[in-house]
C-alpha cells in the first residue's frame, strides 16, 4: 500500500511538471483559493473565541474589582470601630451617653445603627434610641467580640423584631487592664452613599446587575434596589463558592425572571468572593448583550472574506493573462542563450517586471563574456585574498581569547559578590538567634518557670501565688519589650517613614540611654533622602556599631555623624570607651566581635565604597564609611 501511494504522488507530480503554464496557474489559483478560505476560517475561529473569552474575563474582573472594593470598604468599617472603641470614655459609665453620641457620629456613614452590648450580649444603649430589650447573645460577630475577637462581622443575615434583617459588625471595648467589659456593635447598611460600586455601576450594559449576597445567599445590596434583602439565584452554588474561596463565571438562565414574564433568557453569571467575610459579588448580564460584540465581529470576519476573496480571484485571473504569453517568449530566448547564442539580442516587448526580467537576461548575455575574461584575473587575486583573511582569523581568534579570560573573571567577581551577600544574610541571621537565645529565650524560661511556681503554690498560699504572679507579669513585660526592641532591630518604621537620621537618632536613644552611655547625632550636607538601599546599609553598620559599643566598650559617650564630601556620602561613628586590637578583624571571637566588623566591611563594599577602623586599647572606635554617591 505504501508503494502504491509513493507511486500516485511521483506521478501526479510528473504530470504537474510536464503540463503548460496556463494549467499550472490554473492549479495554483485552486489550491490558493481553497488555502485562503480555510485560513481565514481559522483565523475567524480564533478570533471570535478569544473574543468570547475576553468578554467573560471582563465580567470576571469587574466581579473582582467590586469584591477588593467591598474589602476595603470593610477594612475602613474595621478602622473606625475599633478606633471608636479604644476611646478612654467608655470606661466612665457618667460619659455612656456622650460616647454613644460620639460613636454614631463617627459611624452613622457605615451603619444605620450603633449599640452597646455588655458581657452577656444584652443591649444597653442605642444611637438612635431603641425602645424595649434586646438580645444579641446568638449573633456570632457579638460574641467573637465579646471573646477579645478585635473585628468581627456576620456572615449571614439575621433577623430581630426591633431590628429587622440585620448585618452586624462589632468589636470589643477594654477596660485599662485590658479585660472585655462591652462589645460596640453596628448594623451594617450599604446605600448609594457608601457603596457607590453598586450605585455607578461600570460595565453592565442595559441588562446587567450586580449583587452583594451573604454566606445565606441573601441580597445584602444591588444595582437594582429591589433585590435588597431578597434571596439571590442559584443560591446552593454561591454558598459553595463563598465557602471554598473561588471566582467563576458561567452560562446560566434569569431564573428568577416570573413565568408570566416569557421564558427565562439564556445570562452569563460571574462571581468573584470577598477575602474579609464570607460574602460574595454577583453579576448577571443576558447573554445576547455580552457576546454581541463577538456576533458583530464574526458578521465582519466572513464578509470581509468574500469580499477578498471575490478581489483575490479577479486579480489572479488578470495576471495570469499578462504574464503567460510574454513568459512563453522568454524562454524562447533563454533556450537560446543555454545553446551558446550570446550574439542575438533578447527583446523586451512586455512591460513590469517580465520586462524587467527580459532586459536583465539580455544584460546578462552581454555581462557572460565579459566575465569569462575576468575570472583568471579573480583567481589570481583569491590566493592574496584568503591569506589576508587568514591573518585576520588568527588575530581575531586571539581576541576572542581575551575576551573570554575577560569574561571569566567578571564570574568570578561576580561569584565573591555573591558569597559576600550569603555571608552577610548568614551574619545577621546569626545576630538575630543570638539575641533570642541570650535574652528572649532566657526569659521565656523564666516565665515558664514563674507559672510553674504559681500553679503549686495556688492552692496552698493564694497570697504567695498572687506574688510569684506579678513576678510572671513583669517577666512578660520585660519579654515583650525585647520582643519590641528585636523587630525594632530588625527594621524600624522610622527609616522608611522619616528616612536615615531621624532612624538613627530614635536607635541610638533606645539602646544607649538606658545604660547611661550619651547619644549625640550630626549631619552636615545631607538635606534629602539617599538610596533606599544605601540608607539600609548605613542603618545596619551603625546598629552593629552601637550593638558592640554596649557589648564590649565600656564607653560614656557614642558619636554619630552622617555628612557629604567630594561626591561621597561619609557615615562615622565614635566612642569613648576601652577600643581592642584591630587584629580582630582576622578572626571571628567567640563572643562575634570579628563578626560585625566584618559585617560592616560587608555591606560597605557592596555599595562600592570604603570601610575604615581605628582603634587601639585605651583610645575607643572611630568607624569611617566613604560611599559615592549615585549621578
Amino acid at each position: 500500500m505504501e508503494n502504491i501511494r509513493r507511486l500516485f504522488w511521483h506521478k501526479l507530480i510528473h504530470s504537474i511538471r510536464n503540463v503548460g503554464l496556463s494549467t499550472q496557474m490554473a492549479l495554483l489559483v485552486i489550491v490558493g483559493t481553497v488555502t485562503m478560505i480555510s485560513v481565514f476560517a481559522y483565523l475567524g475561529t480564533g478570533a471570535l473565541s478569544e473574543s468570547t473569552q475576553r468578554n467573560l474575563q471582563e465580567r470576571v474582573l469587574l466581579a473582582q474589582m467590586t469584591a477588593s472594593y467591598m474589602d476595603a470598604l470593610l477594612q475602613n468599617i474595621e478602622n473606625a470601630l475599633t478606633e471608636t472603641a479604644s476611646e478612654s470614655y467608655w470606661t466612665e459609665p457618667q460619659r455612656l451617653d456622650y460616647a454613644m453620641e460620639q460613636a454614631y457620629r463617627r459611624l452613622s456613614f457605615f451603619a444605620s445603627r450603633v449599640l452597646l452590648v455588655d458581657g452577656q450580649g444584652r443591649m444597653i444603649a442605642s444611637k438612635p434610641i431603641l425602645l424595649g430589650e434586646l438580645s444579641l447573645a446568638d449573633a456570632p460577630p457579638v460574641l467573637a467580640a465579646l471573646d477579645g475577637k478585635s473585628f468581627a462581622v456576620s456572615h449571614i443575615v439575621q433577623t430581630y423584631p426591633a431590628l429587622g434583617p440585620s448585618i452586624f459588625a462589632a468589636t470589643p471595648i477594654r477596660d485599662a487592664s485590658g479585660k472585655v467589659i462591652y462589645a460596640l456593635v453596628i448594623t451594617l447598611t450599604f446605600n448609594n452613599t457608601n457603596a457607590r460600586a453598586f450605585a455607578r455601576p461600570i460595565g453592565l450594559g442595559e441588562s446587567g446587575y450586580m449583587d452583594l449576597v451573604a454566606m445565606d445567599g441573601q441580597i445584602l445590596a444591588s444595582t437594582r434596589p429591589s433585590r435588597v434583602n431578597q434571596q439571590s439565584d442559584h443560591e446552593e452554588s454561591l454558598m459553595s463558592m463563598i465557602r471554598d474561596h473561588r471566582q467563576t463565571v458561567s452560562a446560566c438562565h434569569d431564573c428568577h425572571t416570573p413565568i408570566a414574564e416569557g421564558v427565562p433568557q439564556a445570562e452569563v453569571l460571574a462571581f468573584a468572593p470577598l477575602d474579609r467575610a464570607l460574602w460574595g459579588v454577583t453579576i448577571h448580564q443576558s447573554e445576547a448583550e455580552v457576546f454581541a460584540p463577538t456576533r458583530l465581529l464574526q458578521s465582519r470576519i466572513f464578509a470581509l472574506m468574500t469580499v477578498m476573496l471575490t478581489g483575490a480571484l479577479t486579480l489572479v485571473y488578470l495576471a495570469t493573462r499578462s504574464v503567460i504569453v510574454p513568459v512563453q517568449e522568454l524562454t524562447v530566448a533563454t533556450r537560446r542563450i543555454a545553446e551558446g547564442d550570446l550574439d542575438s539580442p533578447i527583446e523586451a516587448s512586455a512591460q513590469g517586471e517580465v520586462g524587467v526580467l527580459a532586459r536583465a537576461f539580455d544584460e546578462m548575455r552581454v555581462r557572460l563574456k565579459q566575465s569569462t575574461e575576468e575570472i583568471q584575473a579573480l583567481n589570481r587575486d583569491l590566493d592574496a585574498r584568503v591569506q589576508e583573511r587568514t591573518t585576520q582569523y588568527e588575530a581575531a581568534a586571539r581576541e576572542n581569547a581575551r575576551l573570554y579570560a575577560e569574561l571569566q573573571r567578571k564570574e568570578q567577581m561576580k561569584g565573591e559578590l555573591l558569597h559576600r551577600i550569603i555571608s552577610a544574610q548568614e551574619d545577621e541571621r546569626k545576630r538575630i538567634a543570638r539575641e533570642l537565645h541570650d535574652e528572649t529565650s532566657q526569659s521565656l524560661s523564666a516565665f515558664m518557670v514563674g507559672l510553674q511556681t504559681v500553679q503549686m503554690a495556688l492552692h496552698h498560699d493564694p497570697q504567695k501565688a498572687s506574688q510569684h504572679l506579678k513576678s510572671c507579669e513583669t517577666i512578660a513585660e520585660s519579654l515583650l519589650q525585647n520582643i519590641h526592641r528585636l523587630i525594632a532591630d530588625l527594621r524600624p518604621s522610622l527609616l522608611d517613614d522619616l528616612g536615615l537620621v531621624p532612624a538613627i537618632a530614635w536607635y541610638g536613644e533606645q539602646r544607649l540611654h538606658p545604660l547611661g552611655i550619651q547619644f549625640h547625632m550630626d549631619q552636615e550636607g545631607v538635606t534629602e533622602r539617599l538610596q533606599p538601599a544605601l540608607e539600609t546599609a548605613f542603618f545596619r553598620i551603625v546598629q552593629e556599631a552601637i550593638t558592640n559599643t554596649t557589648r564590649y566598650a565600656r564607653a560614656s559617650n557614642v558619636w554619630v555623624k552622617l555628612m557629604r564630601q567630594d561626591g561621597l556620602v561619609v557615615l562615622r561613628v565614635a566612642d569613648d570607651g576601652q577600643g581592642f586590637d584591630p587584629q580582630v578583624l582576622q578572626r571571628a571571637n567567640s563572643q562575634g566581635q570579628g563578626l560585625g566588623l566584618r559585617g560592616m566591611q560587608e555591606r560597605a563594599s557592596i555599595l562600592g565604597g570604603e570601610f575604615e577602623l581605628q582603634t587601639a586599647p585605651g583610645k575607643g572606635t572611630v568607624i569611617t564609611v566613604r560611599v559615592p554617591l549615585a549621578g
